[in-house]
């Protein structure tokens, strides 16, 4: 199992957003993450200001830093095959099929919603609200993928333990 977070350069109801940066984190502790180059398309998409604040990624940031889409569409693939992939939000699958948009591509793999396998492995609001506030605690920073989906994937594992 794993989990997939975003951060992009708005959120929807800020105006037409696209993904930024990508972080995939496996239940077994492995991450990754990606800064994404924005593609000529998305030039003339909104940008935030505020989001930026929150997330601490640059315009100047992604062209001097950030992959290509295809790169990063390529190596998550690969980093995500043979795991169910979990989300905490629909919108990640929104940036991650505007990601694959952008490579003329259909997403990769579906993402999951993370509370319906709770829900369906019968965990409690409570478990859930304790194990988030544990990950919390050894990863606080938000609005950077790679720890916003460490943290889930650490809360995941202390609510799924393996057998």
């Amino acid at each position: 199992m794993a989990i997939i977070d975003f951060e992009a350069s708005c959120l929807p109801e800020a105006g037409e957003s696209y993904p930024i940066e990508v972080a995939l984190a496996k239940v077994d502790g492995s991450t990754r993450s990606w800064l994404i180059r924005p593609v000529a398309e998305w030039q003339y998409w909104d940008w935030s200001v505020e989001a930026e604040h929150l997330h601490g990624i640059s315009r100047a940031m992604l062209s001097e830093q950030g992959q290509r889409p295809q790169q990063v569409l390529d190596e998550l693939m690969a980093e995500a095959a043979g795991c169910e992939v979990y989300a905490d939000c629909d919108l990640d699958a929104y940036w991650l099929e505007t990601l694959a948009q952008a490579c003329d591509r259909a997403a990769p793999f579906r993402v999951r919603y993370l509370g319906e396998l709770l829900c369906a492995q019968g965990v409690s609001r409570k478990d859930v609200v304790a194990a988030l506030a544990h990950a919390k605690r050894l990863l606080p920073a938000e609005h950077v993928a790679r720890d916003d989906a460490s943290r889930l994937a650490l809360a995941l594992k202390l609510l799924t333990p393996v057998h």
